[in-house]
């Protein structure tokens, strides 16, 4: 929810899926400039979600190391948890050119 707000208050558009149970449906409704991922959701699978958007600038947050080496190359951008609000930001404006 603090990602989500620190977004939209520097002008990205976002919605905000808390448990992957419909992120499909949120995708479809609005395609993003770029979708930020925890890969702890709890009924979607982050590598899922990564093949299906891969045409979308992803930004993954894990603190989990066996994820990460399991997005690499599936991601844009990897950051490690714990992330602050300011570092989403510059990374999200930097992947999105």
């Amino acid at each position: 929810m603090i990602y989500q707000i620190a977004l939209e208050h520097t002008g990205f558009r976002s919605a905000l899926d808390i448990n992957g149970n419909k992120y499909h449906a949120l995708l479809d409704s609005a395609w993003p400039d770029l979708i930020v991922l925890d890969m702890h959701l709890p009924l979607a699978s982050g590598v899922e979600i990564c093949d299906d958007f891969s045409d979308t600038i992803i930004v993954v947050t894990t603190a989990d190391i066996t994820k990460m080496k399991a997005l690499q190359g599936k991601a844009d951008h990897i950051l490690i948890k714990p992330v602050s609000a300011a570092s989403l930001l510059k990374t999200a404006e930097a992947v999105k050119g």
